[in-house]
């Protein structure tokens, strides 16, 4: 009896051996979250406006048991090289500043800011990294993008560019983008060492929004194309359906 029983549990723990799944030896289905962090370089019509600068932001993956994915992304851009800084040139005097309202030089400050919002569709090689749920992955997506010169009256002391009349030298520009990216997807086979590091590619067809520029005293109704290379770090928090060492059974 007693070796019917031991050979019984043999049997068995074989059969559960077999049939284990899990992240660090099987492709598995998961849902992630992830934040990110980068460095951006605008490239074409985007060039003439901003110089290099930051890109921070997050993303909601699914990936299927066939390594591919499905992720909604975010990105903000900011920065502060503005090369397009000629746009409050109206309100400055002979010695080079603009006038407050208490008569005194006002402190006003440019920025880039501006954000990409996509759906991405991608595919995970697993052709190197600790699992088959890692490795070189690839995307491609559409979405939206935006952008304009943040203008900052420190004291908000510059009536010229106060409230609604800021909107007429921001040059807030938005329009439909397409996104390509390359990088390698690192899930770890304990969860707590997941990240996505790669370059990433924006291309904006583009239109100023605003009914006039103020500077100019023109519409800028031209078609624009804004691209955006990006070197990013995401990180992500995955969310198992199943914990990853528990017991499947076919």
């Amino acid at each position: 009896m007693t070796k019917w029983f031991l050979a019984l549990f043999l049997l068995a723990s074989t059969h559960l051996s077999w049939g284990q799944k899990t992240i660090a030896d099987s492709a598995i289905n998961f849902f992630a979250i992830s934040a990110e962090l980068g460095l951006q370089v605008p490239f074409g019509d985007m060039a003439d406006r901003f110089g290099a600068g930051g890109i921070a932001g997050g993303s909601i993956m699914y990936k299927s048991k066939e390594n591919w994915t499905f992720e909604g992304n975010f990105g903000f851009l900011f920065g502060q090289n503005i090369n397009e800084d000629t746009i409050l040139k109206p309100l400055i005097t002979e010695q080079n500043f603009i006038i407050g309202r208490d008569g005194n030089p006002a402190d006003v400050l440019l920025y880039q800011r501006g954000f990409v919002a996509t759906v991405r569709v991608g595919k995970i090689f697993p052709v190197i990294g600790p699992n088959p749920n890692s490795g070189i992955h690839l995307a491609l997506g559409a979405g939206v993008m935006q952008h304009k010169i943040q203008i900052q009256d420190a004291f908000e002391n510059i009536p010229q560019i106060a409230g609604e009349y800021k909107k007429g030298y921001d040059r807030l520009t938005n329009g439909f983008t397409l996104s390509q990216s390359i990088g390698y997807q690192h899930f770890s086979d304990y969860r707590f060492f997941n990240f996505y590091i790669g370059a990433e590619f924006y291309e904006g067809f583009t239109q100023n929004r605003r009914s006039l520029n103020f500077d100019t005293g023109l519409r800028d109704d031209r078609q624009r194309l804004d691209v955006v290379g990006s070197l990013v770090i995401r990180w992500y928090f995955p969310i198992y359906k199943r914990k990853p060492k528990e017991f499947y059974f076919y």
